[in-house]
């Protein structure tokens, strides 16, 4: 048998957070209402199920690579955008920082356009507001300023 290493660790890692996503879910927030239809643990319920069976694909493909891992500078980027989204959400809250997120990496690594970038934040803004808070009802993390609004 192949030696257990990082390549086999984050995807067990990875399917039981899915698990315990898929509990909160389906337990604490509510999945479907009889007549209401979608309740707030909806979205993240499906999303941790995806994640899970992800996780056991790349488990299993994770056998079958040969040599060691690499881990490139960019790819360290994304982890260190997800520290930071989960440091500012208790300032700014979750929502506004995520649109920050999605503005410097738009700007600084794609290298779009103002324009291009403001049309990728409003389609984020109608999804996050319009489906997730008014439709599934879903309350945001607002940090700091949830005191003064």
């Amino acid at each position: 048998m192949k030696n257990f290493g990082t390549k086999q660790v984050v995807p067990v890692l990875s399917a039981i957070v899915g698990v315990v996503f898929a509990y909160v879910g389906f337990t604490q927030l509510g999945f479907w209402h009889g007549t209401d239809g979608p309740m707030p643990g909806f979205f993240p319920s499906i999303m941790s199920i995806v994640m899970v069976l992800a996780s056991i694909l790349a488990f299993v493909q994770s056998f079958k690579e040969e040599g060691k891992p690499t881990y490139y500078k960019e790819e360290l980027l994304v982890i260190a955008g997800g520290a930071a989204i989960y440091a500012g959400t208790f300032i700014i809250g979750l929502l506004p920082m995520c649109y920050i997120y999605v503005i410097l990496w738009l700007k600084l690594f794609e290298k779009e356009s103002w324009k291009n970038t403001l049309i990728v934040l409003a389609v984020i803004l109608a999804i996050t507001i319009g489906v997730f808070y008014f439709w599934l009802g879903i309350q945001f993390p607002m940090g700091l300023l949830e005191n003064y609004l």
